[in-house]
């Protein structure tokens, strides 16, 4: 399982294809896109500001609880 934290773009598409090319077995594939809706018109931005170390260490975190959970390719 790989779990990223990054600064640049990415394809949504390609990550989404090379993880279920990767799952091949599992039972399903399951990904969120979202989209943020812009009531009014006054949406300029939108930013998300973390702490990388912490950010990381929360998702390993989650991460880990879901494996010893649940059989997760």
């Amino acid at each position: 399982m790989r779990v990223a934290v990054q600064a640049g773009p990415f394809d949504y598409g390609a990550e989404s294809a090379a993880f279920a090319a990767a799952a091949e077995g599992a039972g399903a594939v399951v990904t969120f896109l979202g989209v943020v809706r812009d009531n009014g018109g006054a949406l300029r931005a939108m930013e998300i500001e973390h702490y990388p170390g912490m950010t990381e260490k929360a998702i390993a975190g989650i991460v880990e609880e879901a494996a010893g959970r649940w059989p997760l390719t």
